[in-house]
């Protein structure tokens, strides 16, 4: 058996600059290439993060880090609106015969020492998949132990990369890979590269950016992890046959 996870970035999804925008169209365009994977008899596993429609919300009520009672009903609020773009995703995929099995991440994790604990045993989401089902999670607020947490699409991908150690990893975004400073894909990233001062002049290296390509370089010691972008389906489809894709970025753990 072949198994992928593929983590649907909120950019991927969303248009961040739009709140509850929906990129339905890219979401088909990937659902008719997983189709054709999943007949060959590929599995997959899916994440999606919250994008226009979560990271608003989360920013207002400050969720990044719980601290009082007032945040309670963002907890409520942003756990709504992320059920809801699961759901919209799964009907979307669902309508175009793609099994999905959406899963509510706050009931299979919580977050203890800053670090995700899953509650079922990895064994359960094997048996999803034997069953033909494609299980899916998304980043969202869960129990902790300072109150509630985040658990972004980034610590799921990494956990369960892990866990389940799968034939490749995909990073997808709106961008067809990781850009250097002129705009061009940078093909392979390494452990050394990322901690390099000339790395860091050229590329965005925001919080939410370096701690992804963190999360898979982690990631790399243990399956092939690649970042590409969701309308490259050319790029996406030679992963999934075992090739080198043309215009994503690789990650290598040394």
């Amino acid at each position: 058996m072949r198994l992928f996870i593929m983590k649907l970035g909120g950019s991927a999804i969303s248009d961040k600059s739009r709140p509850l925008s929906y990129r339905e169209d890219w979401v088909r365009n990937l659902g008719n290439l997983l189709a054709t994977s999943i007949k060959a008899g590929d599995k997959f596993v899916l994440i999606h993060g919250g994008g226009s429609f979560a990271h608003p919300m989360a920013l207002a009520y400050g969720l990044s880090r719980y601290r009082d009672y007032d945040q309670l009903t963002g907890v409520s609020f942003t756990s709504a609106i992320l059920h809801y773009l699961s759901m919209k995703l799964t009907i979307t995929l669902a309508s175009m015969g793609l099994p999905i099995y959406p899963l509510r991440t706050g009931s299979v994790y919580v977050i203890n020492d800053g670090k995700p604990q899953l509650l079922i045993e990895p064994i359960h989401i094997m048996e999803l998949l034997e069953r033909g089902v494609i299980p899916m999670l998304y980043g969202d607020v869960v129990l902790s132990d300072e109150g509630f947490s985040i658990i972004s699409g980034d610590d799921i991908m990494l956990d369960l990369g892990l866990r389940l150690r799968p034939t490749a990893s995909i990073f997808l975004t709106d961008v067809p890979g990781i850009l250097d400073a002129n705009g061009n894909v940078i093909k392979e990233l390494t452990r050394t590269s990322i901690i390099s001062e000339r790395f860091t002049r050229h590329i965005d290296v925001t919080g939410g950016l370096i701690k992804k390509i963190q999360s898979a370089v982690e990631l790399a010691k243990y399956t092939r992890t690649y970042l590409c972008a969701i309308w490259d389906l050319g790029s996406i489809n030679r992963i999934l046959n075992n090739e080198e894709p043309i215009n994503c970025t690789r990650f290598l753990p040394y």
